[in-house]
């Protein structure tokens, strides 16, 4: 037995001593350091000898790049000499900001408690002979005005030019920050065409058409548009031959490089209204015409009647409503019905309104509808402009129907209710003796119950409005407590987690429709309602949370963001 023991023993100790020992290794490599602007390249970090997937702040080197894709992971597993071999990488796709020498700094790299340094990487980035900037490449927005009035369409069309042969892998819209967008043109296909631009030969296509309405009087910046697509280009360090000839331009062989093509950052100029802007202006800005109807001029007594207002032209039509206008009193007028139609002619957004008022008159004689009027700017003349209807007169007759009480009822439901009334009882019914014994007490119990029942309705609508009225309230002053008793209990990934306390307690403390938000639009939606120094440090954090979801930086860094987030969410909880 002893035997068997010391036997089993020293297996263990030749499996514990001979099992090879690998140093843990951290390194930072890029597939190239020479490029131009517009190329893209991979930047990897390997760790060897480690049995968990690295943990990077990457936020350092977004000064100078931009990520493109990634991280993606990746584990590797070797056996070298009877030895085994394992390496963990996270890599990225990356594209320069700007010219000259950059750097990729040194990065702090997690293992558990354990913290490594990468070396500084120097990347020389040039405009060169970059396809983008050479002529046989390049991305264009064309913008149809730079100076406009808020409200005012501006049209940005994008497009491609080649003279080398291509293939779109992705591209990244704009936010349109501070704009109102209307969608004019998005291929489902990206088809070229052949054009003669300062008499060179390219092919180009349209890849996207956009009419933005300024919402804002400052003046505001067209951020860039992004493509990635593949160039095929031709091999280099090769003796020219007979097969160099265009007839052979099939057989030859071609590489394929990525590029990153993007256009230029757009200022775009928001002018000043001229004086004497009418005080019911309500933010029409084009040229527009507006009509009225009604189905009838002659009617009864409490006959509902139809009035059509209808509105045509080209501008912003999505963007404002008419004017309250005043009915005269003896009219009950339900909540109109509107109905719109945008159909784009030569890129300019024009269209239709219909508004429709079901009107009940409740006194006989004659009345007018008022002259329904919009003023809006008329951009060409640099005027404002009123748009109007006529008025239209109306004869009530003396009618047989007695008044209808029928809120939120439709005028041919308003028509038909008379109709549908029906008696109940037409025979004299038995009636019972006032002094008959028990008669009291019966005629008290009885209305004393339909008493009960005609009120209880009513409370019930009462309290049911009053909690539906008060729900946003309640949530808006629930939303830190809610906030902090989810920040105790944080996850692995701690980014991800304070990111998503942050939208959702935005979402119920400013009443927002979706929590569903980015920093950007955080703050064009918050502007004004936070203070301008923590709003600053909200959006600080929701891009540190962007940049470290996927790496999270140590614990320390992790309970200081969360103490952070804290204190910025009970001041904005204050100051609110």
């Amino acid at each position: 037995m002893n035997h068997f023991i010391r036997s089993v023993l020293l297996l263990i100790q030749i499996l514990v001593f001979s099992y090879p020992v690998f140093a843990e290794k951290v390194t930072a490599t890029v597939d190239a350091t020479n490029i131009n602007k517009s190329d893209i390249f991979t930047f990897k970090i390997e760790a060897e000898g480690v049995d968990t997937s690295p943990k990077v702040d990457i936020t350092p080197i977004l000064n100078a790049f931009s990520i493109v894709s990634g991280p993606s992971q990746q584990t590797n597993i070797s056996w070298v000499n009877g030895k085994m071999k394992s390496s963990r990488n996270l890599t990225w796709t990356l594209s320069p900001s700007k010219t000259g020498i950059l750097t990729i700094p040194s990065l702090k790299v997690m293992f558990g408690k354990k913290t490594f340094r990468t070396k500084p990487i120097k990347i020389k980035v040039s405009q060169g002979k970059a396809l983008s900037t050479s002529g046989d490449l390049f991305l264009t927005s064309e913008i149809d005005k730079s100076e406009v009035y808020p409200g005012e369409q501006i049209t940005v069309t994008y497009k491609i030019y080649t003279k080398v042969n291509i293939s779109i892998e992705d591209l990244e819209l704009p936010k349109f920050v501070g704009f109102w967008t209307e969608e004019l043109f998005a291929p489902n296909r990206i088809e070229f065409r052949k054009v003669n631009l300062k008499g060179v030969s390219y092919n180009v296509a349209r890849i996207y058409t956009v009419a933005l309405f300024p919402t804002k009087s400052t003046d505001l910046y067209l951020d860039p548009m992004k493509v990635k697509c593949n160039v095929a280009v031709k091999s280099k360090g090769r003796r020219r031959s007979i097969w160099d000839d265009p007839f052979f331009d099939t057989f030859n062989r071609q590489k394929t490089v990525t590029k990153l093509l993007q256009t230029e950052k757009t200022q775009i100029k928001i002018k000043s209204f001229p004086e004497g802007r009418p005080t019911d202006y309500s933010g029409a800005v084009g040229s527009f015409t507006i009509t009225s109807s009604i189905d009838m001029n002659s009617v009864n007594l409490n006959e509902a009647i139809t009035l059509s207002i209808h509105l045509n032209g080209s501008g912003n039509i999505s963007m404002f409503s008419l004017p309250e206008f005043q009915f005269p009193n003896s009219l009950e007028v339900f909540p109109p019905t509107s109905t719109i139609k945008k159909e784009p002619f030569r890129d300019n957004i024009t269209g239709s309104v219909n508004w429709e008022y079901i009107l009940i008159p409740r006194q006989e004689g004659k009345f007018t509808l008022p002259s329904v009027t919009l003023p809006y700017f008329h951009p060409q003349s640099k005027q404002w402009k009123i748009a109007s209807t006529t008025p239209i007169r109306v004869t009530v007759l003396p009618g047989d129907k007695r008044e209808l009480v029928a809120t939120g009822l439709t005028k041919q439901e308003v028509e038909l209710l008379s109709s549908d009334i029906r008696y109940t009882r037409r025979e004299i019914p038995k009636w019972i003796d006032k002094n008959s014994k028990g008669t009291a007490l019966q005629f008290v119990t009885l209305y004393s119950l339909a008493f009960l029942f005609f009120l209880s309705p009513r409370f019930a609508n009462i309290f049911q409005n009053n909690q539906l009225g008060t729900a946003e309230i309640r949530r808006s002053k629930k939303a830190l407590k809610s906030a902090e008793s989810t920040l105790k209990f944080p996850p692995d990934n701690v980014y991800s987690h304070v990111s998503k306390v942050l939208f959702h307690y935005l979402k119920d403390k400013f009443s927002l429709s979706t929590d569903n938000l980015d920093p950007l639009t955080v703050y064009s939606l918050l502007k004004g309602k936070v203070q301008e120094k923590d709003l600053d440090s909200l959006v600080h954090i929701l891009k540190t949370c962007d940049s470290g979801q996927y790496a999270p930086g140590e614990n320390l860094n992790e309970e200081n963001l969360i103490t952070n987030v804290r204190k910025l969410l009970n001041r904005i909880d204050k100051n609110a």
